[in-house]
Parts: structure tokens; C-alpha cells; sequence
């Protein structure tokens, strides 16, 4: 019940939840109380308008993503760690485990291994991302018997604390991380007291040094074409206010 309500309220804080919120309480406002009503509005407006353009988006992302670039020679390790995100199930009508843009992970996971960085595979999340990350790996060329499977995360948090567990018992002193270059900082931060050599290896990249250089050129043509807000930009933003967020309250978490 209690996580019930915690991602129930969770979706307020999102820029789109929080937007229908006010849009609703302005319904009972406008009647009785038109100039807040008129500012609830305007909020909603400036939050689209600010949050949607997709110069905002992109140099958020960017502040984020660049913190953790993706190593040129990656020193051999005892194991890859993939937290798993972005694959779908074989669930009908799915013929087969079907790909988002997180599954950029799963590729680059096996591309380690297949250069033989590492012998093992340690797979962590739910049980929908974990197993079928796990089927995708095995299509992959990568053999069960180096996938060690981890299906009971519901977070980043226990994601760290039940991967970390596989760690120690194994004995494993050195491990590529891959995830999202949008999560590194937040997946690294997580590890920062264990006693293994921890090696990010980000992926999926959102925002190229190309994407950066093309929009804050001076080309009035790209600068005309971005200025209104978009559903991507908006959505992507919402994912990087999430990272910050969430980084924050770990590292205040960590204080007590």
C-alpha cells in the first residue's frame, strides 16, 4: 500500500503531472477566484514553455550525460554489471523480446564481453527487465552459464544492494558498470563506499557532441526551429529532473 502511494504522488512532481494538477485546481478557481486562476495558468505555461524547449532539454542532458564519458581501453574485470532497462518480454502478441532506446545497455554488455573484458555477466532488475535483458544477451552469442541473474530489484537503490551481495560472495574485486549515461552519476554515487574497483561504462547517449554543436550554433534557421516546446524535449527533461532529484536525495540520505 505504502509504495502504492509513494508512485501515486511520485507523478506530481513529473513537469506533466504537475501541470494537470494545477490545470485541475484551477477548474475550482475560476469562478470564485479568477486572477489566481490566471496565475495557475500562466505557471503552467512558463513550466511547458521552459521545461518543453528543447535548448533547456538538451543542455540539461548534457550536464548530466558529460560527467561520465565511455573509456577508450577498459582494463580486464572480474565481471560486467548491467542494470537492465529497456527491453520488453515476449508477452503476446510479442513474438520475441522486443528493444526501447535503454537497450542500448544490453548491446553494449555483450560487445565487453565478446571483447573479453569480462568472464561473467551480472544482470540486475525487476523481473521483466532482468529476464528478458537475460534472453536478449543469450541471442546475443552470450552463454547462460556466464549470466549470473539478478530479478528483485524494484529501484537503482536495491539494484546496488542485491548486485553488491552477488559481488561479495564472489569475490569479485574489479567490475564494469554499464547503464544509461544519464544514471552513471547517480549509479556510481550508490557504490561509493563497496570495496570493488567499480568501472563505469556508460551508454545510450541522448545528447552527441554533434546534437550540441548544431544547437547552439548561430544558424538562425535551428534557433527559430526549437523555440517552441515539444513533447520529447519535455519528456526528457522530466527523466533528467528525475536523475538530479533523485542524486540529491541520496546524497542527503547519506548524511543521517
Amino acid at each position: 500500500m505504502l509504495h502504492f502511494i509513494g508512485t501515486f504522488f511520485l507523478q506530481f512532481i513529473k513537469p506533466l503531472g504537475f501541470i494537470a494538477l494545477l490545470l485541475f485546481i484551477t477548474l475550482f478557481l475560476i469562478r470564485k477566484k479568477p486572477k489566481t486562476a490566471i496565475w495557475f495558468v500562466l505557471i503552467c505555461l512558463i513550466i511547458i514553455f521552459v521545461f518543453g524547449n528543447p535548448f533547456f532539454s538538451t543542455f540539461m542532458t548534457r550536464s548530466m550525460e558529460w560527467r561520465y564519458m565511455p573509456g577508450q581501453d577498459y582494463a580486464q574485470a572480474d565481471a560486467i554489471l548491467l542494470f537492465a532497462d529497456g527491453t520488453l518480454p515476449a508477452d503476446t502478441p510479442r513474438q520475441r523480446v522486443e528493444l526501447e532506446g535503454e537497450a542500448d545497455r544490453v548491446l553494449y554488455t555483450a560487445q565487453l564481453y565478446h571483447q573479453e573484458l569480462a568472464p561473467v555477466i551480472i544482470v540486475s532488475g525487476d523481473f521483466s527487465r532482468a529476464s528478458s535483458s537475460k534472453t536478449f544477451l543469450m541471442e546475443l552469442g552470450v552463454p547462460e552459464d556466464a549470466i549470473i541473474l539478478q530479478n528483485q530489484s524494484s529501484n537503482m537503490r536495491s539494484d546496488a544492494a542485491l548486485s553488491g551481495g552477488i559481488m561479495s560472495t564472489n569475490d569479485f574485486e574489479s567490475v564494469l558498470l554499464v547503464t544509461s549515461a544519464l544514471q552513471m552519476d547517480r549509479a556510481m554515487f550508490l557504490f561509493r563506499d563497496v570495496e570493488i574497483n567499480i568501472t563505469p561504462a556508460p551508454t545510450d547517449y541522448k545528447v552527441t557532441l554533434k546534437d550540441w554543436e548544431a544547437l547552439t550554433g548561430s544558424d538562425w534557421k535551428t534557433i527559430v526551429a526549437n523555440l517552441l516546446p515539444t513533447t520529447e524535449a519535455l519528456d526528457q527533461t522530466a527523466r533528467v529532473l528525475w536523475e538530479y532529484f533523485g542524486l540529491a536525495f541520496y546524497r542527503v540520505r547519506s548524511l543521517f
